[in-house]
């Protein structure tokens, strides 16, 4: 073969080889413009590191854009420890804490919408979406929730709850917090382990339930009229275990109790009303209705820690986001599931410590 032959051939693989699809690709170029059929994983990052990012992972391809907001958005950075995630209709929110600040971008592209930034001792913990102009954030540190008007980019309303607010959840014109109480930190405070219910347009809390010790979490069932609030119990208090707690959303009234080690991710299938939960290193399902418990998903590597999880009714797919060691790179594991049996299906890379996954169909 002589010589020119040779180069002719060795430029073809090349080329073959250069334009081969990478079924699994991370380019940062081109944001992936899908507007359904997706999820976003918030990672949170390491505290003091400003590495939260936010991941967008395609459900029919299985392509995933991480940094997604880096894309159109050149040098800027979510913040540190992004602490939850929402949306509503083409326009995501993101709570970084460490930095005070609220973001909001286009779930198309992730272009920059809009920026909100605290002041003094702020933290700001979780969110809410009452409408299209109007959030709520809770605030760990100066124990209230924030009534945000994102069109004038002003705090409408400042309400006192109990101490360290960690979730919050509006529904039919009331705010529902779960006031923490931050562990064993201020356990003993006044408020601490309740939940505060707040009118919005009154301002001010009208009802406040006491829940258990750290309440963290809070799932609302509008159609069945179900609260849930799980709660972790104190770090102090070593053989004790954390829970859920449902209440009855028309009454307050305490209906019953489930005790699991640190219940997180609580997810209700609007469907069934089957609440969903990661706890033990297991994904769980609970059907109130008859009390029926079932054990879906086992973590088969203990060394590593499973994070979040978030079920694709549509799809049928049970999403893990496993954090790993919390230091390196996580991943997001997606089952094939069909409502009793979930199975492997593939696992993509994602950022450090995927902590909240939402999901739009």
């Amino acid at each position: 073969m002589n010589t020119n032959l040779k180069i002719y051939f060795l430029f073809l693989i090349l080329a073959i080889f250069s334009c081969r699809e990478n079924t699994n690709s991370n380019d940062i170029s081109i944001p992936d413009t899908t507007n359904s059929n997706f999820a976003l994983i918030l990672c949170e990052g390491l505290w003091g590191y400003n590495n939260s990012t936010v991941s967008k992972l395609n459900l029919i391809t299985f392509d995933v854009q991480n940094d997604f907001t880096s894309i159109v958005n050149k040098n800027f950075k979510i913040g540190d420890i992004g602490n939850d995630i929402a949306l509503k209709g083409d326009t995501f929110f993101v709570v970084a804490t460490t930095s005070k600040a609220l973001e909001y971008f286009d779930v198309r592209d992730g272009k920059l919408l809009g920026y909100f930034a605290f002041e003094g001792n702020s933290a700001p913990r979780h969110l809410a979406i009452i409408n299209d102009s109007i959030v709520v954030i809770t605030d760990l540190y100066k124990d209230c929730v924030y009534i945000l008007n994102i069109s004038s980019k002003k705090i409408e309303k400042t309400i006192l709850v109990g101490p360290a607010p960690e979730f919050v959840e509006y529904f039919n014109g009331q705010l529902y917090v779960a006031n923490s109480g931050y562990g064993d930190y201020r356990a003993s405070e006044p408020k601490a382990g309740t939940l505060s219910i707040v009118d919005v347009n009154a301002g001010k809390e009208v009802a406040n339930l006491f829940v258990a010790p750290n309440p963290i979490e809070i799932a609302i069932d509008g159609n069945r009229h179900r609260l849930f609030v799980s709660y972790n119990h104190l770090p102090s208090l070593k053989d004790s275990v954390g829970g859920i707690v449902l209440f009855d959303l028309l009454t307050l009234q305490r209906v019953k109790e489930w005790k699991f080690p640190f219940p997180r991710s609580l997810q209700i299938e609007n469907k069934t009303g089957k609440l969903f939960f990661l706890s033990g290193e297991r994904v769980w399902s609970l059907n109130v209705d008859n009390n029926e418990l079932e054990e879906l998903i086992v973590n088969p590597k203990r060394s590593e820690i499973w994070y979040s999880i978030c079920v694709d009714t549509k799809n049928k797919y049970i999403l893990v986001g496993n954090a790993k060691n919390y230091t390196v790179e996580g991943e997001v594991i997606i089952f094939d599931w069909n409502d009793k049996n979930a199975t492997f299906k593939r696992k993509v890379t994602v950022g450090v410590n995927p902590s909240q996954i939402l999901i739009k169909n």
